[in-house]
């Protein structure tokens, strides 16, 4: 397949609208390279209607001054690349890493000897966002070594390359429903689960089966953008058992109060917020001692149509 890669130099204060944005344009995940100006990349399918997709885009991001947040910095720039061409960028920046105290990730191509108290994660992303190379994946895989208790039922809301649910069953969990909105990702996801032999454990579900099955869980995670998450939290609360854990992250500090008073405000009580670079991860817990939900449905994961993207 071939990708048109977007790239967007921007300042610091607009790179959560700018990625979302880029989502909502199709981009299966946003990878941010530096601080100031921050380039954000993207890629969308290059078919016939790509065009119209990244004109919209344009258009939308000259108006981001009227959002309050800075103009764009710089060219934004595209070029064209196949799925060859990502496997072989991704090789070249994307390398053994040890994150938390147990946790280690391991790109497919390269060799490693674990020490007796790693939990090695076999990865390969392909297209799909979640490498552990990013603070906010980093900072989810800290949080779940902290929070995940052998045994949990688990659920990860915008798995990306699978990497939180694969940690999650390494870490422990009995069961991990995990879904995302972009196709590639999901297939990319399923590719790392089969590659960590932990099929029986980590579910990569569609959308629909994940609304379905996801529920009953000691712990969900969702690493995706503050609007989202915002949004999120009342689709997941009736999916999360009493004392239960909710890890929010893919936000920047300037959107930590708001979405902080969100998950407040629909009863979650605020745990810790870790901190890396631009970049926080919340986790909250939920207070009661009610049973699951048994209601045959729940409520529909939010699919987009958010303000920005118009």
């Amino acid at each position: 397949m071939r990708w048109t890669v977007i790239t967007v130099p921007c300042h610091p204060e607009a790179t959560e609208a700018i990625s979302d944005a880029l989502l909502e344009a199709g981009c299966g995940g946003v990878v941010l390279q530096g601080e100031d100006p921050v380039l954000i990349q993207g890629s969308i399918p290059a078919t016939d209607d790509s065009g119209d997709k990244i004109h919209a885009l344009y258009l939308h991001l000259k108006r981001l001054p009227e959002f309050g947040l800075p103009p764009v910095q710089g060219e934004i720039t595209l070029h064209f690349a196949n799925d060859e061409d990502w496997a072989e960028a991704w090789k070249k920046h994307f390398h053994t890493t040890r994150i938390g105290t147990r946790i280690v990730i391991q790109p497919s191509w390269e060799e490693y000897t674990p020490e007796p108290q790693d939990l090695v994660l076999h990865l390969d992303p392909g297209m799909a966002f979640g490498t552990g190379g990013h603070p906010t994946t980093r900072l989810c895989l800290q949080a779940l070594e902290v929070y995940l208790q052998a045994g949990a039922v688990v659920a990860d809301v915008g798995t990306g390359s699978g990497i939180l649910a694969i940690a999650a069953a390494k870490l422990g969990a009995s069961i991990v429903h995990a879904t995302d909105i972009d196709i590639v990702a999901r297939e990319a996801a399923r590719k790392n689960v089969a590659y960590n032999q932990l099929e029986k454990t980590v579910k990569i579900e569609e959308m629909e089966e994940f609304e379905t099955e996801a529920r009953g869980c000691d712990l969900i995670v969702a690493n995706i953008v503050a609007q989202i998450v915002i949004d999120l939290v009342p689709t997941i609360l009736p999916r999360l058992n009493s004392q239960g854990y909710f890890i929010a992250s893919g936000i920047v500090e300037e959107y930590h109060d708001r979405v902080k008073q969100a998950c407040e405000a629909l009863g979650l009580t605020h745990l810790e917020t870790r901190n890396e670079d631009i970049w926080v991860c919340l986790a909250f817990q939920k207070p009661g001692a009610e049973a699951p939900s048994t209601e045959e449905s729940l409520p529909a994961l939010p699919r987009g149509g958010y303000p920005w993207a118009v």
